[in-house]
């Protein structure tokens, strides 16, 4: 057994003569997330389903399993396995709130090396620790081992962008669609100054609204008053008894120009300095009430936050056509009131969802339901399709 050096390469065949591997990686903070990255031969995350971790912990033919006991991390790691395109596996460790370099131990063990990858971290919350390369990298080449521990204060967020977190924005953007008139509001007495958004479009300000697909409603406390804080909690259940359907709800945040500017969702759970944050993930779908919810305090979203973007994708490719009774929801915190709802009904053949739009406009805020079918497995793959969503104004 060698002890690898930070920033030291090796040949893998210096290692052991096998192609199937057990790498350990011992993490003694509390709250750290092992993952392993399969990058193309640009080094980009070009397939979502080459991400290995604990939401997803078989990569497409078992080339990478994960498992987890106590503080240890195992991947089983079959080389022969990966199809030709995967030509990089950087194994990465990620925290939400601390930095990675605090753990007590931080340790990787491949056949024949260990690794401490502590050594040389400082601040960053995402780290890449080691990775396993071919050289050069085309179908057959030699692997290669790299001890790394380097990584990024500014968490999983940048190490997706580092491994080209938009590549999967190569979807055609959805037909947008043109809010209508929403559906009558129950009518107690309308507040007493109304303003000009409430002149044009329904307000929440008389009580619940339920929207079809399309409609637009200016989003008011009861009686009137601005929103602070909400949440949009989203909910479906399967429709197959008994079986587990992985949905995930995600909220990106554009600014007037359809730039995106940040994006909260299962693996990077808060954004826009803690004013959007996500509940966490629910893996099943089963339970009664909001499976996922996405907490927004309007007062502390950046100036240039524009619209917010509700979306759905089916992790593991499973169809919303094995979905029945999904919604979104729109609650003001400040008094579990909720405030407007757009059930979805049918569902389909495709993996992912734009359920709704909240929108900053010159007379507050608006929901709009959509409805609309995507694709993609995260919400990675909605981003530039979802830009053609932003245009239609209610």
């Amino acid at each position: 057994m060698i002890t690898l050096s930070r920033g030291q390469k090796t040949p893998l065949s210096d290692l052991t003569s096998s192609t199937q591997l057990t790498v350990n990686v011992q993490a003694g903070l509390t709250g750290t997330d092992i993952a392993v990255f399969g990058l193309d031969a640009q080094g980009r995350l070009s397939d979502d389903r080459f991400m290995t971790f604990y939401n997803q912990p078989e990569s497409p033919q078992g080339a990478v399993r994960w498992q987890q006991q106590g503080d240890r991390t195992t991947f089983q790691i079959d080389l022969a396995r990966l199809p030709a395109s995967i030509t990089r596996l950087v194994l990465t460790a990620t925290h939400d709130d601390q930095a990675v370099g605090q753990s007590p131990t931080l340790t990787v063990e491949l056949p024949g090396a260990v690794f401490n990858a502590r050594d040389g971290l400082a601040n960053e919350r995402a780290v890449m620790l080691a990775e396993l390369y071919q050289h050069p990298p085309a179908p057959g080449g030699p692997w290669r081992v790299a001890a790394v521990s380097q990584g990024f204060d500014g968490g999983l967020r940048r190490l997706l962008e580092h491994f080209g977190g938009q590549a999967a924005e190569d979807e055609p953007a959805p037909a947008p669609v043109e809010p209508q008139a929403a559906a009558p509001v129950p009518s107690p007495a309308p507040p007493s100054a109304p303003t000009p958004a409430q002149s044009s479009l329904p307000s929440t300000a008389g009580g619940k609204v339920s929207l079809s697909k399309g409609q637009s409603v200016s989003l008011l406390k009861r009686g009137g008053a601005p929103l602070t804080t909400i949440f949009l909690g989203l909910g479906w259940d399967p429709a197959t008894h008994g079986r587990n359907v992985d949905l995930d709800a995600s909220c990106i945040v554009y600014d007037a120009s359809g730039r995106d500017i940040d994006k909260v969702w299962f693996m990077s759970k808060s954004g826009q300095r803690g004013a959007v944050r996500h509940s966490g993930d629910n893996l099943t779908g089963h339970g009664r009430g909001d499976d996922e919810r996405i907490a927004v305090d309007l007062t502390k979203l950046s100036p240039d936050a524009t619209h917010l973007l509700l979306t759905i994708n089916s992790f593991q490719g499973q169809a919303f056509s094995q979905v029945r009774n999904a919604y979104c929801r729109v609650v003001d915190s400040a008094g579990d009131t909720e405030l407007a709802r757009f059930d979805l009904g049918a569902g389909g053949p495709h993996t992912g969802m734009f359920m709704a739009r909240i929108s900053r406009t010159t007379h507050g805020w608006i929901f709009t339901a959509l409805g609309l079918p995507g694709k993609g497995a995260t919400v990675r793959a909605m981003i530039q399709p979802g830009r053609a969503l932003l245009t239609a104004s209610p």
